[in-house]
């Protein structure tokens, strides 16, 4: 049996004021940089985005979460599921909320198009695709601690272009 990789505790991050429209009109939205209502044409987009967010993560659910959703993780009181947020069903990849639901779409369209064509023909298990994102969750949050301790600056400035103009020299003779 392989190590099972325990994630650290997900990240106090800071709270966001932008909320996804949970099907009620009436929610104020705010911009998150200002915390200032948004404008109509913000509004506009910012409901946009939230559905096509909420759609995002519902494809996520499907794909990567589905043996949850199937062993009852919702409530069903009054005749309704309540859905477990993302963050609460899967590891977290970076410190950031956001990224994580895009990275994690993305790997949802890998894992379905290339994993699970052929592993659910083999086994109706969720044991591998469970340990494929622990692996991801892993790697992605140690490449964000690295990525952090990176002068960008000196990277790109100093070091990308004399790697450029050395590769174009070498090229060139």
């Amino acid at each position: 049996m392989t190590q099972q990789l325990k994630p650290p505790s997900r990240p106090q991050r800071t709270r966001s004021t932008h909320r996804i429209n949970s099907g009620s009109s009436t929610q104020d939205q705010y911009d998150p940089q200002t915390t200032e209502p948004l404008s109509e044409p913000h509004q506009a987009q910012s409901e946009a985005r939230s559905a096509a967010d909420e759609a995002t993560a519902a494809f996520v659910r499907r794909t990567l979460c589905a043996h949850n959703l199937r062993t009852g993780a919702g409530d069903t009181a009054k005749g309704h599921t309540t859905l477990q947020a993302l963050e609460d069903l899967l590891p977290p990849l970076t410190s950031s909320n956001e990224v994580d639901l895009q990275l994690y779409a993305i790997i949802s369209v890998i894992i379905k198009d290339f994993v699970q064509t052929w592993y659910t023909k083999i086994t109706p298990d969720h044991e591998f695709v469970d340990e494929i994102v622990q692996i991801i969750a892993h790697c992605t949050r140690g490449l964000e601690q690295r990525l952090r301790r990176v002068d960008l600056e000196s990277l790109l400035l100093d070091e990308i272009p004399a790697l450029f103009h050395a590769h174009i020299e070498s090229w060139c003779t």
